[in-house]
């Protein structure tokens, strides 16, 4: 007995030894050290939301999150392969792997921090209102459980305009045009919405854009690059390369092409009180919350 006790002993020591010493359990490759020797970077950039990223008449990946993708891949000396993103799917895909970084315009909320991490601030944007010509262009006329609100699934501007309007009446869609289409044609009443979206939803929806009107600012919103959490080389090749762009003056250009203005802030960390801090403080409870906030 003392035999066979000893044998599965040590039969449990070597399985032991073969968990810890195995590939699996060793510590989890980089993103950074993927991408280089896959040679194609995996790009979650959105195809409907200008002058973030979307898709031309062509077909072709156009806006500033193609193109800051386009910029990092050169840079890594790899491909870049485009994937699509929407505010509902963008942290799924980052998690199952199915994307490497997402390039779009996403506010790293306290919420959100929690399963991702992200880079520095890449866009700062204000929060505005569209709504149709001839109606209030002052958010606060807007504040109310009446107005019907036009959003996008998983936005964060969902949430920014119930820190002033609690009870507001939300009808949501997946996909940019269809909130267009529903503001234009009276299914909504109030759309917020980045500013530099809405100037360029006017522009680039021309005659389809001449009853729709952008309003005044509610918000002042800065968004950044999601990578997986706890991927430390990889964030901070991110924002390195972030950085050496501001330094050669690719990143201003970019951003002046897309923006149509010099980027409102500088390169480097920021960081403000998210909306439901209040909240969440008085509860005593600082870790709780859902990422799709």
């Amino acid at each position: 007995m003392k035999i066979l006790a000893s044998v599965h002993t040590f039969s449990f020591l070597i399985a032991a030894l073969a968990v810890v010493t195995s590939p699996s359990s060793a510590t989890a490759q980089s993103t950074l050290q993927t991408v280089q020797e896959r040679g194609v970077l995996l790009a979650g950039v959105r195809f409907d939301l200008p002058p973030t990223g979307y898709l031309d008449l062509q077909g072709n990946h156009v806006g500033f999150g193609p193109d800051i993708a386009r910029e990092f891949a050169k840079r890594l000396g790899v491909e870049v392969e485009f994937v699509q993103t929407t505010s509902k799917s963008r942290i799924p895909l980052l998690l199952n792997g199915q994307i490497d970084a997402e390039i779009g315009p996403t506010t790293p909320t306290k919420t959100r921090d929690e399963v991702i991490d992200f880079s520095y601030t890449y866009i700062t944007d204000q929060g505005v209102i569209m709504v149709r010509k001839g109606d209030s262009v002052d958010p606060k006329d807007y504040f109310n459980s009446e107005v019907r609100v036009g959003g996008m699934q998983g936005s964060f501007f969902v949430d920014l305009w119930k820190e002033s309007s609690p009870d507001a009446n939300f009808i949501e869609y997946q996909e940019f045009p269809e909130l267009v289409v529903a503001l234009t044609q009276d299914k909504v009443d109030v759309v917020p919405i980045p500013a530099a979206q809405a100037y360029t939803v006017m522009e680039q929806y021309g005659d389809r854009a001449d009853n729709l009107a952008v309003g005044g600012v509610f918000f002042q919103d800065s968004q950044a690059i999601g990578v997986r959490e706890n991927d430390s080389d990889w964030r901070d090749w991110i924002n390195w390369a972030l950085q050496r762009m501001w330094a050669d003056g690719t990143f201003q250009a970019l951003y002046r092409k897309h923006f149509k203005i010099d980027p409102p802030f500088q390169m480097g960390d920021s960081g403000r009180l998210q909306p439901g801090f209040d909240k969440i403080a008085g509860e005593n409870d600082p870790w709780h919350g859902d990422a799709s906030d």
